[in-house]
């Protein structure tokens, strides 16, 4: 992810194209745009989906800079109404973005701390990988005080089956890019598993399970 630089002769928020070696350069409506489509994706998915950490640094430098630039401006100018309501829209985006995480953390700390020791990769950024900690840290602690103290015994926790996300909720999709042979299953037991074709553009109700792969390429985004 390129840095972005603020040229104070023009508009505040215009940013320079100078290009940068082995660096991918986006303007900052480009980078707006992918935190606005992974925030709703995070919402609107089950389970925890790859971090964004990349594009959440980026726009939060560039609202700090945004924020600086705004001192320059003359007191009365109409733009400092204007420019503050849209640095408050992506503050409101990236704050609700990382609590979404963290509630999903929170609902299924149990799940994502032994997902993390398995062969697959977690998808907890190294902040998210400390709250955790933390988290069920604390929640033990408070377990162990008002219940496994009052039981005879050693209790291992390590066999019982924890809370999971619901990968089997149905979820909304727009299909951006053009695929074939999607396999729906049937878990229900009956036998109905069918393939279908998803065209650009398409919308479809489907479970989440069915689609999860396509979300991480980026062949589907949620709505």
């Amino acid at each position: 992810m390129s840095s972005m630089s603020i040229n104070n002769t023009t508009d505040i928020f215009e940013e320079s194209h100078e290009a940068e070696e082995e660096l991918v350069e986006l303007t900052a409506e480009e980078v707006l745009k992918q935190l606005e489509e992974s925030w709703v994706n995070e919402r609107n998915s089950p389970e925890l989906l790859e971090p964004k950490t990349e594009i959440v640094e980026c726009m939060l430098e560039q609202v700090a800079v945004m924020e600086q630039n705004l001192e320059t401006l003359n007191k009365g100018d109409l733009r400092i109404f204007v420019h503050r309501m849209e640095i408050s829209r992506i503050k409101f985006v990236i704050n609700s973005y990382l609590r979404t995480r963290l509630d999903k953390i929170q609902n299924n700390f149990l799940y994502y701390a032994k997902a993390r020791n398995s062969d697959n990769p977690s998808r907890l950024s190294k902040q998210e990988e400390e709250f955790l900690e933390s988290y069920k840290q604390c929640v033990g602690d408070l377990f162990q005080s008002l219940c496994l103290t009052h039981l005879q015994g050693d209790v291992d926790w390590s066999h019982h089956k924890v809370p999971e996300p619901h990968l089997q909720s149905a979820v909304f999709i727009k299909v951006l890019e053009e695929f074939e042979g999607l396999e729906i299953s049937d878990h229900s037991g009956g036998g109905r598993d069918e393939a279908v074709d998803l065209q650009v553009g398409d919308q479809r109700i489907l479970q989440y399970s069915n689609i999860s792969k396509l979300l991480d390429s980026g062949v589907v985004k949620l709505t």
